[in-house]
């Protein structure tokens, strides 16, 4: 049984006629004879009852129709279903984010890919770099964004697309004292405390990579494994922080925080990325979010 009988048959019983189905399909009438004679050898039943030139279903033959022009009806819709997937007008998007990419790097594109694309449904997962990393391998999304983490080795299994670089700053709350001058001296960090990141945050290795090579000590810690926290406890005084420039930009710019020079950090910054399975690839959708990621990372990591 293959889909060319079925729709010989189903012509066959819209047409009432094994000769006007001929016809419809442009085929010979022995040819329409033949493959219905093939289905009901191949299933061992009778499809017509046949009365003079006149042909009426069997029980058999009303079951098989319902369920062949139910089935062809679907095979029909399979090219439209591809070229509107490829247009885009329908289809779906399953994406993890850190929490600092949801905050920061996602939205923008997003909301320019919803724009160009209101009938793509789309899910955002957000999750620490272990659990986003897991819902990628296991296929529970096609793409993932976070900052590199710089503890943990690449899986060949995947592929890095690198969205931009962004900047690691020293911020503290405008009272305090290295706030007023706009720098710090090594020799000074031994009596402030420093908002480290710690857990499954990125950016934690990679400080205190920064901070042991120029033999940076700080006289205390307050750990947290998010970027946003870190933010607001130093907003409130509770330190200072080496962090993603991005993710205080508006706090710098209103004057909330200020940014304080300390010898080393110049050239300082971390990969933001967007990751997907080497072996799946990207949907059509997939592939236009990754276009808006990349364009509006180059007007945010500026």
């Amino acid at each position: 049984m293959n889909l060319h009988q079925l729709r010989v048959f189903c012509s066959v019983v819209e047409e009432r006629s094994f000769r006007h189905a001929a016809e419809k399909l442009f085929l010979s009438q022995p040819s329409v004879s033949q493959h219905i004679a093939s289905l009901e050898k191949s299933n061992n039943i009778r499809l017509f009852e046949r009365k003079g030139r006149s042909i009426s279903l069997t029980p058999e033959g009303r079951t098989l129709y319902v369920l062949a022009s139910d089935l062809l009806r679907q095979a029909d819709e399979i090219p439209v279903r591809f070229r509107e997937m490829q247009s885009l007008q329908s289809g779906k998007l399953e994406a993890g984010v850190s929490p600092f990419a949801g905050y920061y790097v996602l939205p923008p594109a997003l909301s320019a890919f919803r724009s160009d694309f209101p009938s793509i449904s789309v899910s955002i997962k957000s999750g620490n770099t272990t659990e986003i990393l897991s819902d990628l391998r296991n296929g529970d999304v096609e793409l993932i964004v976070l900052g590199r983490n710089f503890s943990s080795l690449r899986d060949p299994a995947l592929t890095y697309r690198t969205l931009g670089e962004d900047s690691l700053v020293l911020v503290a709350p405008p009272s305090h004292k290295w706030a007023q001058r706009g720098e710090a001296s090594t020799r000074e960090t031994e009596e402030q405390t420093l908002i480290r990141f710690a857990g499954d945050c990125p950016l934690g290795t990679y400080v205190d990579e920064f901070l042991l090579r120029n033999r940076i000590r700080f006289g205390g810690f307050l750990e947290t494994d998010e970027i946003e926290m870190a933010k607001h406890f130093v907003l409130q005084g509770t330190g200072v922080a080496v962090t993603s420039a991005l993710s205080v930009r508006r706090e710098i710019a209103s004057g909330e925080l200020v940014p304080v020079l300390l010898e080393g950090m110049e050239q300082l910054s971390w990969e933001i990325q967007c990751v997907y399975s080497s072996a799946r690839g990207l949907s059509y959708p997939g592939w236009e979010m990754v276009k808006r990621l990349e364009e509006n990372a180059r007007k945010l990591l500026k």
